[in-house]
């Protein structure tokens, strides 16, 4: 009875379109590579926060794909209603936006990169991203960061090598700045926001913006 009120009560947010795609959306099954629905998280994040340099979220916080059809209440093939992004970003998190160093940035991401490395380590920590190319490999179960480039900021131009003594504004969320899945050095960062915006209303926010939305993988983290 419980569960029937909540679902009535909440039926008019869940069943509204928000937004159409192109074509499904889906997260990397095994959650150690680049993915489109990572990328267009991502991309939501950097995109709430003009100034910052980058995103950087998880791939365990990526609950749901989103498909065309089946259709998830009586909406058009390819349309995307709340309750599916509702979905796929269900725990409420906040943004924090920071400024690392190189060296901050290089060990999140090993931590980041670490399950690719080592079949023991969690998956969910795999990082996705925006505004950031990034190159590794391992040397046994070891990450090895072969390179950080900083993207640029319009849709061509070239990359930016990162390395000791550069700076990153980024944008986050508060269950990684908080120390999750590994992420410890993320607190470590300096000129902290707590913006506090919901993640979830970010990225529906971005897709109600930038319909039919069309994230690909393309290349934004490569494992050599």
């Amino acid at each position: 009875a419980i569960v029937d009120s909540a679902n009535a009560e909440t039926a008019v947010l869940r069943n509204k379109v928000i937004g159409t795609q192109a074509a499904d959306i889906r997260r990397d099954p095994t959650r150690l590579n680049e993915s489109a629905m990572g990328n267009l998280v991502a991309d939501a994040m950097l995109d709430r926060y003009p100034g910052v340099d980058a995103a950087l979220t998880n791939s365990g916080g990526l609950r749901a794909d989103l498909v065309c059809s089946p259709p998830s209440a009586l909406e058009a093939p390819c349309e995307i209603t709340g309750g599916e992004m509702f979905a796929v970003l269900p725990f409420g998190n906040r943004t924090i936006i920071e400024t690392l160093t190189y060296e901050q940035l290089a060990a999140a991401l090993t931590n980041g990169f670490s399950p690719a490395c080592n079949s023991a380590i969690a998956t969910g920590r795999f990082p996705q991203v925006a505004g950031l190319k990034l190159e590794f490999s391992c040397s046994g179960t070891a990450v090895v960061i072969e390179g950080i480039w900083k993207a640029p900021s319009g849709p061509s131009g070239p990359l930016t090598p990162l390395g000791p003594g550069d700076t990153l504004r980024i944008v986050t969320n508060d269950f990684m700045y908080g120390g999750g899945d590994g992420y410890t050095v993320l607190s470590q960062g300096t000129n902290v926001l707590n913006a506090g915006d919901d993640l979830l209303e970010a990225a529906v926010s971005y897709v109600a913006a930038n319909s039919p939305v069309n994230p690909q993988v393309e290349g934004r983290i490569i494992k050599k």
